[in-house]
């Protein structure tokens, strides 16, 4: 559902500006009468479909449209909508549609006049259609029925179709790439092991052909440029290598199969990623810009995930500090930039995924983005960032920069350090202490678990420790550990630090105790020091009075907490 403040901005223009102009392909206005008169119009149910069968939108019930308006006095478009039954309106409004829509329903006050504000989300798995059968779609600011080859086209975007998987009707022999689909064939022969199968048979094993006809995934992989251009359309490659100064070192541009395409990006990314010798410790170590593995992850993911229904380009721009993967087509399946870290994967080319799994280039559980993830942490860079921009999902990477001691631990510590030990180690990298909640709330976009994962990580950690103070829970670095992870400030344990730990962990696992319980935890021999202990800390909170009383985290301690421990009790020292 749209925002607060951004209905009161739309209301707000109105009284000024004619509302065709505020009118988008997500954003429609309608006057009713009465909530009968919004029952009755059958132009509704049509304004639903479209939207559905496009990207979503809202529509905002009562307000007049422009061309009815006298001597440009446009606040008059400002008419409102009597307050309805929200429930019962939905039910309705939702009966209008085939399949039945989870549409949203709010009203909002402005100026005195309520207004009735529809939320209609885009659907992923079928077209939506009028009770009658309509199938419709936004063009432009209107809404208007599909034609027929638009519906095809429509079908054919949705979720659970493979456009990959259709078939073409051209012979292999004529289509396919003869070094492509050698170097394939002899490739696939040596994994499986194999010496007597022929290459028709090896098309079929693989997906590029089905029962001897050509799929469009297998003319992707191992097809003619030229043919490719004619029979799918213009798919190209770019690789460009800038420097900081702007001196363009690469600019390569291609269109070829895929075969050959990913080869000759990685051809073009070994040239570019030369290591680099860091001397930490006295001890001398050889990093690279950028790693390998969250390069080819990330790579992959765009020709495997890019809409082929767009003609577009697949570029990786790398400058000195950061490498950019810019990819045709928007995010599919559900997923998101805020949910992709552990969103089960969505493949919208799916018979195209299953060939690259063949050669192990894309991996079957989908721990792409949790490779990607991991191989940039452990030089103490951070989180590939998501983004959608202009029809396009754009994946960038941090290269170059390193904390050597993160780098140091990943390589003597292979065996036990993931993504929630990596974070914990940037976390307190230079500053020495990481309040606890703000891990948690950064690792929930991750883990399912946060808490229990940030525990197991610092025992798996010999650098690091809990400890606390009134005003909450952090993990520092071990004193002995500081010159080492670059820290130059000693946050001592306060007396009770232990104490504050237990509480914070006690009340992790069983969310609210009462005093009694908390008292019999502390060690206190009199139910007054519990409750003195309890009111000076902050991070918990007291429901209830009386016997019954329970204290529970605050919820500071669930989410982000931006608060530094108080010098006092923290100990604080240059």
């Amino acid at each position: 559902m749209i925002q607060q403040a951004e209905i009161a901005s739309i209301l707000q223009k109105l009284k000024t500006t004619p509302s065709e102009r505020l009118e988008s392909d997500i954003l429609e206005f309608k006057l009713y009468s009465s909530e009968q008169a919004l029952h009755n119009a059958k132009e509704l149910a049509e304004e639903f479909s479209a939207l559905a069968n496009h990207r979503g939108g809202h529509i905002i019930v009562g307000i007049r449209d422009s061309s009815d308006i006298r001597c440009s006095r446009w606040i008059d478009q400002l008419v409102g909508f009597p307050i309805v039954d929200l429930h019962t309106t939905q039910e309705r409004l939702s009966g209008k549609l085939r399949p039945k829509q989870n549409l949203s329903l709010a009203q909002y006050t402005f100026e005195g006049c309520n207004y009735l504000i529809i939320c209609v989300p885009k659907h992923r798995d079928t077209l939506v259609s009028t009770t009658s059968g309509k199938v419709c779609i936004r063009d432009g600011k209107s809404s208007r029925a599909m034609e027929p080859d638009e519906i095809s086209k429509a079908v054919k975007a949705l979720q659970d179709y493979d456009w990959s998987a259709e078939y073409l009707d051209i012979t292999a022999d004529n289509a396919l790439d003869t070094e492509a689909v050698t170097e394939a064939f002899l490739d696939f022969s040596s994994r499986r092991q194999t010496t007597n199968s022929t290459i028709p048979d090896f098309l079929e094993a693989i997906g590029v052909t089905v029962n001897g006809r050509l799929t469009k995934s297998g003319l992707l992989l191992l097809g003619k440029a030229t043919t490719i251009r004619e029979k799918l359309g213009n798919f190209e490659y770019r690789f460009s290598r800038k420097t900081r100064t702007g001196q363009l070192l690469i600019n390569d541009v291609w269109d070829d199969c895929l075969w050959h395409t990913i080869k000759r990006a990685k051809t073009h990314f070994e040239n570019c990623n030369t290591p680099a010798e860091i001397v930490f410790q006295k001890a001398k170590y050889s990093v690279q810009l950028l790693d390998r593995i969250a390069f080819h992850e990330a790579f992959l993911n765009a020709l495997v995930h890019r809409d082929y229904s767009l003609d577009g380009m697949v570029a990786v721009e790398f400058l000195d500090d950061k490498l950019t993967i810019t990819s045709p087509g928007i995010f599919y399946g559900g997923v998101r930039p805020e949910n992709i870290f552990r969103h089960e994967p969505r493949h919208r080319n799916k018979n195209l995924a299953r060939m690259l799994m063949e050669y192990h280039l894309v991996d079957r559980a989908g721990m792409g983005v949790f490779r990607m993830s991991l191989n940039s942490l452990r030089y103490g860079r951070g989180f590939p960032t998501f983004e959608e921009q202009d029809n396009s999902v754009i994946v960038t990477m941090q290269a170059q920069y390193i904390r050597p001691a993160v780098f140091v631990t990943s390589e003597t510590h292979k065996d036990v350090c993931g993504i929630s030990e990596f974070m914990v180690l940037n976390s307190v990298y230079q500053t020495g202490l990481v309040p606890v909640s703000s891990l948690e709330a950064h690792l929930c976009k991750i883990e399912a678990d946060p808490w229990e994962k940030i525990k197991v990580a610092v025992n798996n950690l010999p650098y690091v420790q809990f400890c606390g103070d009134k005003s909450g829970v952090y993990i520092r670095t071990r004193p002995d550990w500081n010159n080492f992870f670059e820290v130059q400030k000693t946050y001592r344990l306060s007396p009770a630090s232990g104490k504050y730990v237990d509480l914070y962990m006690f009340l992790k696992i069983h969310r609210s105790a009462p005093n009694s319980d908390i008292k019999a935890l502390l060690g206190h021999n009199h139910t007054s020091q519990t409750s003195m202990f309890l009111r000076d800390t902050k991070f918990v909170r007291r429901q209830g009075k009386g016997p019954g009383a329970t204290w529970s985290l605050t919820e500071a301690e669930t989410c982000e907490q931006s608060a530094q421990p108080d010098a006092q009790s923290a100990g604080v020292t240059s």
